[in-house]
């Protein structure tokens, strides 16, 4: 550990952590003149969702405010008795998880016929859409979602299902997206978007939840402490990655970039097993706040296929449930994304070799070696204008082409590109993979040539 203490260096990892999900010391955030990220989620989420009808519904008509001090008390309320009716306790969270109770259940049975988490180890690589049910119903584990009798339970354990609660309300909210593996580092890692790019983005829901392979922190982050602390296995576990995110909507559609969920992944140390957390952070600079402006700048600008419409089958009883679901586990509409709603990007893949393209440059200028752009979003590109049929009403760039009429410009988000592919890449590219064995191990690292590019150098 290089002399230091393992105090000093776990203090060093989460200070490196914050800095990572809030561009700030978590203590720092009320001093700026916010609120905690967890309570103003919490607190926004079960009116959205309409969970608070349920919570008034146990309290006796009272509901914490949507903008409430952070003072109020939301996780247990206290319902004054009348009479010989003793004062009782209501276990809020309790009754807001049991919202989406039902719902859950349904996802942990459809992961059960999946060979890939019927034992409970879960994936964070090779996700196909149906994937989205096996992350979601391990947010809020069950034993999270039971009552707890009268305020005994300390208050650590409250936050913590708190947390775990609030994930589990998000994730079971909103409408899931998925990206294909190929294009799970460039949708974590976008280069950071202008001021007139930011003002432009759109949500196609209330609240959207992007789902994608397991993306390194080290590959998303530019911390070297942060990449020390990973690669000890702290404060996350073993193998800490990123997978997606939630992000909501305002009224008219707009992206609101005042709060966000960042969806990680981590192996369990003594067991292996990977855990998913949901994390409210606010949008910014940030490695996090940048991953999830990635995010909306794919929801914003790119094309989205809906889920494939399932067979058709009964489910009259809970046992003539567990039966279909067990059938359509085995299709591939399901699969595919049907039985979870799940919308795909669209995505056709570039040459595996691109051609190499002449550069011309001025003499004693001439570039020796390859790089990477990282992905960002192009502001002016030529869109075919369609009819109601999905069809182009003309040509896009022929003589008779016609601005408004036949095409219009859009920005669009581009993947990250090869520059000069004819070349080697210089031996100081960082280049980042996500090791199968780290699963298992020590958390991922600056890997060989050769790997999956990502992450700072060359980007």
């Amino acid at each position: 550990m290089n002399g230091r203490s393992a105090p000093a260096a776990d203090a060093k990892g989460h200070a490196a952590l914050d800095r990572f999900l809030y561009g700030m010391p978590y203590g720092d955030l009320a001093a700026h003149g916010r609120k905690l990220p967890l309570n103003t989620a919490w607190r926004r989420l079960i009116h959205r969702s309409g969970a608070v009808q349920a919570v008034r519904q146990a309290c006796g008509g009272w509901a914490p405010a949507r903008d409430a001090p952070e003072s109020e008390q939301t996780v247990t309320a206290l319902v004054p008795g009348s009479g010989p009716n003793l004062d009782r306790v209501v276990d809020v969270v309790a009754v807001v998880g049991r919202t989406f109770a039902d719902a859950r259940a349904r996802d942990e049975a459809f992961a059960g016929y999946d060979s890939r988490w019927d034992q409970g180890q879960g994936v964070m690589r090779d996700l196909v859409a149906s994937d989205v049910g096996g992350v979601r119903c391990r947010l809020a584990p069950p034993s999270t979602l039971l009552a707890h009798q009268g305020l005994s339970v300390p208050a650590h354990l409250q936050d913590s299902r708190l947390q775990r609660v609030s994930a589990g309300l998000a994730a079971y909210t909103s409408v899931p997206h998925f990206v294909p593996g190929v294009l799970a580092e460039d949708a974590a890692t976008t280069a950071p978007l202008d001021a007139e790019t930011r003002a432009e983005l759109t949500v196609p829901a209330d609240s959207v939840f992007v789902l994608h392979d397991g993306v390194p922190f080290d590959a998303v982050a530019d911390d070297a402490d942060l990449v020390e602390a990973v690669g000890a296995g702290r404060p996350l576990g073993d193998a800490p990655v990123v997978i997606g995110g939630i992000l909501t909507g305002l009224a008219d559609g707009r992206l609101d970039s005042s709060l966000g969920w960042l969806l990680t992944a981590a192996c369990d140390r003594r067991t292996g097993t990977p855990s998913f957390a949901l994390v409210p952070v606010p949008f910014g600079a940030h490695p996090a706040g940048r991953a999830l402006y990635g995010y909306a700048a794919l929801l914003a600008f790119e094309n989205w296929s809906p889920p494939p419409d399932l067979p058709r089958r009964d489910e009259a009883s809970s046992r003539g449930r567990d039966r279909t679901i067990k059938k359509l586990a085995r299709t591939w509409q399901a699969r595919d994304g049907g039985f979870h709603q799940v919308h795909t990007l669209d995505y056709t893949p570039p040459p595996d070799v691109p051609a190499p393209r002449p550069v011309h440059r001025e003499p004693g200028a001439e570039r020796t070696t390859g790089t990477w752009r990282r992905a960002h979003v192009r502001p002016r590109v030529r869109y075919g204008i369609r009819d109601t049929s999905g069809r182009k009403i003309g040509p896009v760039y022929k003589d008779a082409a016609v601005l408004g009429e036949t095409y219009e410009y859009r920005r669009r988000w581009l993947p990250r590109t090869r520059i000069r592919p004819d070349l080697p890449l210089s031996a100081s590219e960082a280049i980042y993979v996500l090791d199968p064995a780290a699963l298992e191990a020590a958390g991922p690292g600056p890997a060989t040539a050769g790997g999956h590019a990502a992450g700072r150098a060359g980007r």
